[in-house]
């Protein structure tokens, strides 16, 4: 029987949740996965690629179905530096000039990266008298279909809403929302005032994002520029 490879135990922690799990670097058949994946150009074809080797990765028994976007994208860079490189090079083009030769190649160490989490964020939102609704947070499948989502179509948005809605509450009762149907959850959300909405949409505004911050010199004008890095296509 052939050799196996032993391949070295890493920990990280989960940025929602503050959570110590355990992985190993991706293995060769699933770095081939990501590159045909990646070549595919479809979005869906990526994010289940990207889901699988997490899974296969992780040593921990953890949902990664249920783990919120910014999780997702923390965990992969971080299997990503143990297993292809800490450091990674992105050309970044000039905002100023229009010359084919402005990009600038700036150095980026994964290892650095870190979800921001906004201090005015929160789960538990309080709406009106004794009610209130506590939210979860968008799961890449959920945010796949956000990104379709047309943000003057108040139907398609309030069924986003209606996805991150983990139960609304009472001082004396709780009401899950797997336990309600949609239109109910929808009828809610109708009732509030135009004030109380706007506290909903702070949540998603407010979300913690996988950010790294840098600064470079166009090599043709010269000009200084300053960029945040969001999320996970921003570094790959």
């Amino acid at each position: 029987m052939l050799p196996v490879n032993s391949t070295p135990i890493y920990t990280l922690k989960v940025p929602s949740n503050d959570k110590s799990i355990r992985f190993r670097p991706f293995l060769i058949k699933e770095e081939k996965a990501l590159l045909i994946a990646q070549q595919s150009e479809d979005a869906s074809v990526m994010v289940e690629s990207l889901k699988n080797v997490i899974k296969s990765c992780l040593k921990d028994d953890i949902d990664v179905e249920a783990l919120a976007t910014f999780d997702l994208e923390y965990i992969f860079t971080q299997i990503r530096a143990k297993s292809v490189g800490e450091v990674i090079e992105l050309a970044l083009s000039c905002d100023t000039c229009t010359d084919e030769k402005a990009v600038a190649k700036v150095s980026i160490d994964l290892t650095k990266l870190e979800v921001i989490k906004n201090p005015e964020h929160i789960l538990k939102i309080k709406l009106y008298d004794d009610v209130g609704v506590v939210m979860k947070y968008p799961t890449m499948n959920i945010v796949k279909k956000l990104e379709k989502v047309d943000s003057n179509d108040i139907e398609q948005v309030f069924d986003i809403i209606v996805e991150c809605i983990d139960y609304i509450y009472t001082t004396d009762e709780v009401f899950h929302a797997k336990e309600q149907s949609k239109q109910e959850l929808i009828d809610f959300l109708n009732n509030l005032t135009s004030e109380q909405f706007v506290n909903v949409q702070k949540f998603f505004e407010t979300m913690p994002k996988l950010t790294h911050e840098v600064d470079y010199v166009c090599p043709v004008c010269n000009t200084l520029h300053h960029k945040k890095l969001e999320g996970l296509q921003s570094f790959f």
